[in-house]
């Protein structure tokens, strides 16, 4: 993907470089990618469907992981909604992590919004942080479930597929009635090890063995390695997925940390197509080879000011 933005360097690449932080900022309406790929806009959809069918594609316009709602009752029913409750560690943790997707730290625009979570106002130029997708690593489940470009749903007897375009990376969710096991021997993993079953209509997903320098989303949200996550999805219409997270994780968070809930739209076919009529997910796929180069001639000097370093791969 950055091969790309290399070959057109130029002032709006430069741009670019900097526009990740303030992208989640902006109202879910208006964001641009994967996110403008919503479908149905504000007319209901009502043909029959299926509560326990989501194969498809569905485009995502999700922002953060939790915040800007209110749950007065949360902390008495023991969990948190709006913003995270840390513990000493967990908060350490945090401004260990240097985000830059939210308002620009220390900026006027922060100091406007005290209202905010400090995670939403330490925005810094990519140059200066430290997001490990940055340098191409994977991006774990809950973050690239919260990123706006497509997901694609795959049912197969004994599991379902997730397949993200972001990073075009696959996530198995068992469906096999296996449980959690307590201690498997490739623990942790990038994604987690999940299994799935239902409620109902509802599919709950549990999931343990994460990688404990992924984030919960692109605010920088960390968790431990011992974070146990919960999704539970529902389809409340033919074109409409909703998913709730929480995060209990008791050496970071205080308490439970529930998302709000995200609304995931169906893709109808035909939707995802280039003019040679091909279908399908693009590949949005970080390649090191390319990212180092973008970081050497356009990020890294975007940010701090020094010159660019020719690139070496091509």
């Amino acid at each position: 993907m950055q091969r790309r933005m290399i070959a057109s360097v130029g002032v709006a690449t430069v741009i670019a470089a900097f526009s990740i932080t303030s992208i989640a900022q902006q109202p879910a309406g208006q964001r641009q990618g994967g996110a403008g790929r919503l479908s149905g806009g504000a007319v209901p959809d009502n043909r029959p469907f299926n509560a326990r069918e989501f194969a498809g594609v569905w485009s995502r316009n999700a922002g953060g992981f939790g915040g800007g709602g209110t749950c007065a009752e949360c902390g008495d029913r023991g969990f948190s909604l709006e913003w995270p409750v840390f513990t000493a560690e967990g908060q350490a943790a945090f401004d260990r992590n240097i985000p830059s997707y939210g308002r620009e730290k220390d900026s006027p625009d922060a100091k406007a919004h005290p209202e905010e979570h400090i995670g939403r106002r330490r925005a810094q130029p990519p140059a200066l942080g430290n997001d490990p997708y940055g340098t191409c690593n994977p991006m774990g489940v809950s973050r690239a479930l919260l990123y706006p470009d497509p997901i694609e749903f795959h049912a197969l007897p004994d599991r379902i597929l997730q397949h993200y375009e972001w990073h075009y990376g696959i996530r198995t969710i068992w469906m096999d009635g296996r449980k959690l096991p307590p201690n498997p021997p490739d623990l942790p993993r990038w994604w987690g090890y999940s299994t799935g079953r239902w409620e109902g209509d509802t599919l709950v997903v549990e999931s343990i063995g994460h990688d404990d320098r992924t984030w919960i989303d692109y605010f920088g949200y960390p968790h431990s390695d011992v974070m146990h996550l919960e999704e539970r999805y529902r389809r409340i219409s033919y074109d409409t997925l909703e998913l709730t997270m929480t995060v209990t994780d008791p050496k970071y968070y205080a308490m439970p940390w529930k998302s709000q809930t995200k609304r995931l739209k169906l893709l109808p076919k035909g939707f995802i197509k280039t003019p040679e009529a091909w279908e399908g997910l693009l590949e949005d796929l970080c390649a090191p080879i390319d990212e180092f180069d973008f970081i050497r001639t356009i990020r890294d000097p975007a940010g701090t000011g020094k010159p660019p370093v020719p690139p070496t791969s091509r």
